[in-house]
């Protein structure tokens, strides 16, 4: 039969502690991938490039100014990625 625990003992237990370290640190992994995925995009024009031709220069131009993202002589790869990065 399973005995029954109360939440302080389930909460002072080695459990809940090694649980809560390994969702940080797969969720910390995570993040990781999910920007190293985007800064992979971005290397390739290959990939980038449809979706670069379907925005309007002016208006990566005005998001990158709200944003405080420089734009002079930079690229619309370099834009969009700097945009892209701060979500």
């Amino acid at each position: 039969m399973d005995e029954k625990i109360s939440r302080r003992e389930f909460i002072r237990g080695a459990n809940l502690k090694n649980l809560l370290i390994n969702w940080i640190e797969k969720r910390a992994s995570d993040e990781d991938r999910k920007r190293e995925s985007m800064q992979d995009y971005f290397r390739s024009p290959m990939y980038s490039y449809p979706l670069l031709q379907e925005m309007p220069w002016e208006m990566l131009v005005e998001e990158a100014q709200k944003h405080n993202i420089p734009t002079e002589n930079r690229t619309k790869n370099e834009i969009a990625k700097d945009l892209f990065m701060l979500s």
